[in-house]
């Protein structure tokens, strides 16, 4: 938990550096910087995609186990989660170009709420009075941070 908690802080602190680095001038001398959301996207799945080489690694080396299923299921299911992923992170670090990497990293905590709101209407999972309350206070915090980063800014 701990190596997710600073690889993901890394990914935000390395992916604003980008987004800071000044590639050159425009036409009227203003720095230019580097601030290609796409790319920085594209760059992070292909380095998730290369984890498949791995997984076929692992695979081959120690074969499929009898408690995994995966005759049964649809690979194509797993692109609609695929897509949904590569339009959110897309949308993620073009929001990064436009505010600080702290606003940033506050904002993605919402991903608690959206997830709650999932398991009680698809998965039909019960909140709890201590989950209301959590998640209310996760909305608190987040508004505060996006108000105060909107009056902050120009």
């Amino acid at each position: 938990m701990g190596l997710m908690l600073l690889f993901g802080t890394l990914n935000t602190v390395i992916m604003k550096m980008q987004d800071e680095v000044v590639v050159g001038t425009d036409k009227d001398g203003n720095p230019e910087k580097f601030t290609h959301p796409y790319f920085q996207c594209a760059v992070m799945f292909l380095g998730e995609f290369f984890c498949l080489f791995l997984y076929g690694i692992k695979r081959g080396v120690y074969g499929k186990s009898p408690e995994t299923q995966d005759d049964e299921m649809n690979p194509l299911l797993i692109s609609i989660p695929a897509l949904f992923d590569i339009c959110g992170s897309s949308f993620m670090f073009i929001a990064l170009t436009m505010c600080a990497a702290s606003v940033y990293q506050m904002m993605r905590g919402v991903i608690v709420v959206i997830t709650a709101f999932m398991a009680l209407v698809f998965l039909g999972r019960k909140q709890y009075a201590h989950h209301w309350i959590s998640l209310s206070t996760i909305v608190l915090g987040v508004f505060i941070v996006g108000f105060v980063s909107i009056m902050a800014s120009k």
